[in-house]
């Protein structure tokens, strides 16, 4: 019964199990995959670049998984394939196409802020369409693939 007790403590104050339903992050994130997460804490909301986080959107109830290409006070574009954050190139996608409207887009990330996307452009719905989020929105950082069993910790 303690540890019964104990792991839902833990599980409700510092870890979270989420189980993915979209194809957001393809490649590298698949449906019906598992992971654990540090659920954030209010004393810490130290995110990076390259982290991935469970982020419930504004406009459901639903909690998905984004990278972070953005922190407070980065200036994010896209230009054509390119992703810039800070006029710096951190990931060029030839496969990726946005119509003529859209060529270029910058955002500059807010304090309290964070720019997400998908990994998979085409198929995701992240901050290029409703610009950054709000920590408040962030639910904490995923660290460890727990299904299939074939990948568990399997880098993503």
């Amino acid at each position: 019964m303690f540890i019964k007790r104990s792991v839902y403590i833990l599980e409700k104050l510092f870890v979270g199990i989420i189980r993915i339903n979209n194809f957001s992050m393809t490649p590298n994130i698949y449906p019906g995959e598992y992971f654990l997460y540090e659920r954030k804490c209010t004393l810490i909301s130290n995110y990076h670049r390259g982290d991935v986080v469970v982020i419930k959107t504004s406009r459901s109830d639903q909690r998905t998984l984004k990278r972070v290409i953005g922190i407070e006070k980065d200036l994010v574009q896209i230009i054509g394939a390119k992703i810039l954050v800070n006029d710096k190139v951190i990931v060029t996608r030839d496969d990726y196409f946005e119509s003529q409207n859209q060529q270029k887009q910058q955002w500059k990330v807010g304090v309290g802020e964070l720019f997400v996307m998908g990994d998979n452009f085409q198929d995701s719905i992240d901050s290029r369409r409703y610009g950054p989020i709000n920590l408040n929105l962030v639910q904490g950082r995923a660290w460890l693939r727990v299904w299939p069993l074939n990948l568990i910790g399997k880098k993503f």
